[in-house]
């Protein structure tokens, strides 16, 4: 974890040498041109050794110290109820008429928890939170869920498949698990989302040449450079795709159709990844060949003399902690929103600085909050949970002038949908297999670009396998004891749907266990009826 001051392996002059290296290159490429017959030679690189992860943390966390934001957070607070008032105000006035309802507690819950945790709320924790009185329960459930394992390993799966879902490494030299599990690590213990980011991209894997098929996978942080197959120009399109939300690999054959990304920029990218010099193919004959200094994206160079390990960790440096950079914080709180609520500000890979956007003071002041509060991924979730924003009825829009008026119904993804699956019928390797592939989503695609598909509902309608189960499931032999239809009926629907019955479903479920000659069959059909319907797996 970054900590301010921690104790440093370091020489205090070797600190300043790097530190004015690294946080007084930050500017260089805002400055004018250099003065004719001004140039100075460059100072000695006198680096302290920066192997080891914990050197290079402890490095970043040093300047993560000094950022000038850090001074700025003392004085500023933003509350959800700041959110929806700034949010309302965009919307204008014609629009309140379109706010959709506040949801229900039940509502409430069922979504907190599959958004937080993957998971459904069980019977007896929907029953308390009805029952409660308690003032700002809602708040109160969303901070307790943010402290569970659940919370961790969902979001981690997550990220995870951001960055393995278009990966093409070869699965014996990568190891998702392992990052997956080490991302469920650092979400538990709150780790900032800076330093989650940093561990990533200046992550050096070297293979070990005595063990088969060993290339530093096992180690979590090192298999996004794996997942890019350390190639320089995988790593700079998905450094720029996931942690600034921009879409800059076509720049890798030609300038930018859509924005003012030029291919010298995207190759003086990739020059940070290259352990040694880095040489860009010309367009028209790539035997020819030209070489390139590293260049980030916004101008910042790192010393000519610096390593290929330096590098990278200045690279992290200049991602995370130029306050120039605002890509950064508003890539994160982009996703975060969009996943939550539905819509993004932006389409998630593509905040470019021409792309289209709505609602842009709004993200703006998410995102500059996100960093006064050090990249607390935590309190992104607690920010948007708690408005009413999030906290409104599902409706599908049509229209950009709708989006936020209402929360989109989301499909659920698949590791959500496997859950939900085994919690009624028990854990099958082979089911849970066929949920993940069938269900399988690109985690970068808007909902409203989310189609099902029909093998979707023929594994749920024909799986024998689901079947099976389910007709010997806990749950059905609970259903059986139980004389009454309709507490039978509420039980069904907590269980599967977590919510109560309408009386109408009471009345209807119950006709047909009143009409069927075999009560037992009678109840599998019920319990399958509701694990074929859409809202099984829908956010509402």
């Amino acid at each position: 974890m970054l900590k301010r001051g921690q104790s440093s392996l370091f020489r205090p002059y070797q600190w300043i040498v790097f530190i004015t290296l690294i946080c007084l290159f930050l500017p260089t490429t805002l400055a004018a041109a250099p003065r004719k017959n001004a140039k100075k030679k460059a100072p000695p690189l006198n680096l302290p050794p920066l192997k080891t992860q914990e050197q290079k943390m402890q490095l970043l966390g040093y300047i993560r110290s000094t950022m000038p934001t850090r001074r700025i957070a003392r004085s500023v607070s933003f509350s959800s109820a700041d959110l929806d008032q700034a949010l309302e105000q965009e919307l204008g006035p014609t629009s309140q008429a379109a706010l959709a309802k506040t949801i229900d507690d039940e509502t409430f819950i069922r979504r907190v928890y599959l958004d937080l945790t993957g998971t459904l709320p069980t019977p007896q924790k929907i029953d308390s939170f009805l029952a409660s009185q308690q003032r700002g329960k809602r708040a109160a459930l969303i901070d307790e869920l943010l402290e569970t394992k659940e919370y961790a390993r969902k979001w981690a799966r997550y990220w995870s498949s951001v960055i393995f879902y278009d990966s093409v490494a070869n699965k014996n030299r990568v190891s998702p698990q392992a990052l997956e599990d080490w991302l469920a690590e650092q979400f538990s213990k709150g780790a900032p989302w800076d330093y989650i980011t940093v561990m990533l991209i200046s992550a050096t894997p070297q293979r070990n040449k005595a063990v088969r098929n060993d290339f530093g996978q096992k180690y979590g942080p090192n298999n996004f450079v794996l997942a890019c197959e350390n190639k320089s120009t995988e790593l700079a399109s998905q450094t720029a795709r996931i942690f600034m939300g921009i879409s800059i690999k076509c720049a890798e054959c030609h300038d930018h159709p859509f924005d003012n990304w030029k291919r010298e920029q995207f190759h003086e990218l990739a020059a940070f990844f290259h352990p040694y010099t880095y040489k860009m193919p010309d367009a028209d004959d790539p035997t020819v060949k030209t070489v390139v200094k590293p260049r980030f994206l916004l101008g910042e160079k790192p010393h000519e003399k610096m390593k290929s390990d330096a590098r990278r960790v200045s690279i992290a440096a200049y991602l995370a902690y130029n306050p120039q950079n605002y890509w950064f914080a508003r890539a994160y709180v982009n996703r975060i929103w969009s996943e939550l609520i539905g819509d993004g500000f932006y389409d998630v890979d593509s905040l470019g600085p021409d792309s289209d956007v709505i609602h842009k003071p709004v993200v703006n002041r998410i995102a500059a909050n996100f960093r006064y509060k050090n990249f607390d991924p935590k309190w992104v979730f607690r920010l948007i949970m708690n408005s009413k924003i999030y906290q409104r009825e599902m409706r599908t829009m049509s229209s950009t002038s709708e989006l936020f008026t209402a929360v989109r119904p989301s499909r659920l993804r698949p590791d959500v949908v496997a859950s939900a699956v085994e919690k009624l019928a028990g854990y099958d390797k082979k089911l849970h297999q066929e949920i993940m592939q069938v269900f399988d989503m690109n985690p970068s695609l808007p909902q409203g670009a989310l189609e099902g598909s029909i093998q979707q509902a023929l594994l749920l309608m024909n799986s024998a396998t689901l079947q099976s189960r389910l007709s010997q499931s806990e749950l059905k032999q609970q259903l059986v004891k139980i004389n009454s239809n309709e507490d039978l009926v509420q039980k069904l629907y907590l269980n599967v749907l977590a919510r109560h019955a309408t009386e109408q479903e009471i009345q209807r479920n119950s006709e047909y266990l009143n009409e069927s000659e075999n009560r037992e069959e009678a109840i599998e059909d019920l319990v399958w009826v509701l694990i074929n319907s859409t809202e099984f797996r829908t956010k509402r």
